[in-house]
């Protein structure tokens, strides 16, 4: 019978995949962006068609079926972050000091998945 072995993660799974805690706050800050822009382009895509959408984002449409298909290597905060904005969505951020007894980190901000 084989054994298996758990290992309890570090909340947080850039590091445990071996980033650097600088490259894993960045990596989480991207990857929170990159879901809500998927989830506003499904949205868009009620009522849009991909190519509509690229335009509007002033991309080629493959661009928009990479991001629904989760490749999120090639785009960098900010240009997730002028996407957004181009859909009409707001970013809000918030930073406040970490408690004395550990350092700071980035906190995934919660979010409502049903975009109105």
């Amino acid at each position: 019978m084989s054994e298996e072995i758990f290992t309890t993660g570090s909340g947080n799974v850039f590091v445990d995949l071996g980033f650097s805690e600088e490259e894993a706050a960045e990596l989480t800050i991207k990857s929170c962006l990159f879901t809500i822009l998927q989830e506003a382009i499904g949205k868009a895509l009620e009522t849009s068609t991909q190519a509509q959408i690229a335009q509007r984002l002033g991309v080629d449409q493959p661009i928009i079926s990479k991001i629904q298909n989760d490749r999120m290597s090639g785009f960098s905060v900010e240009r997730i972050a002028s996407y957004l904005l181009r859909l009409n969505y707001d970013i809000s951020l918030a930073a406040h000091p970490a408690p004395a007894e550990r350092s700071g980190r980035v906190i995934p901000a919660k979010h409502d998945r049903s975009i109105a």
